[in-house]
């Protein structure tokens, strides 16, 4: 992992930049801690590329859902016409990780919910949406820059 890389990326670059350099990242863990700090503000457009990098992997797809409101999208798995945007990344998201397009790397991820939060949404979840609750296993890579 390249930490000047990343603060370049997080703080320096300008989007159309960010987005061509993200398309590059040869590895999982630069991947997952540029998503790990990324500013929602900025968008959905690169973590849209993220998900497009063919370097990216579940712990990071699952990270990215988690971070956009994706217990909000799982608990009715309705899309918000007020937020057509969000909608349309979650609802993408979604299918993807069930379609298991995201192979299992090296990085770990913890689900990051309350144990209320998971007992409530495991009593509704199918079997196909199980793979949104298991921890995976693997490298802490949760690091601030």
């Amino acid at each position: 992992m390249n930490r000047e890389l990343l603060e370049q990326l997080l703080y320096r670059d300008e989007k159309d930049e960010v987005l061509n350099k993200i398309k590059d990242i040869e590895d999982e863990k630069t991947l997952f801690v540029f998503s790990y700090n990324y500013n929602w503000d900025n968008g959905f457009q690169i973590p849209s590329v993220i998900l497009e990098n063919k370097n990216c992997t579940l712990s990071v797809a699952l990270m990215l859902f988690y971070n956009a409101d994706g217990l909000n999208y799982l608990q009715d798995k309705r899309t918000n016409d007020n937020l057509p945007e969000w909608s349309n990344f979650i609802e993408l998201l979604y299918k993807n990780i069930v379609k298991k397009k995201y192979i299992l790397g090296k990085i770990s991820f913890e689900i990051p919910l309350t144990r209320v939060q998971l007992f409530k949404l495991k009593k509704i979840l199918t079997v196909e949406d199980e793979i949104f609750v298991n921890k995976i296993i693997g490298d802490d890579c949760c690091i601030q820059i």
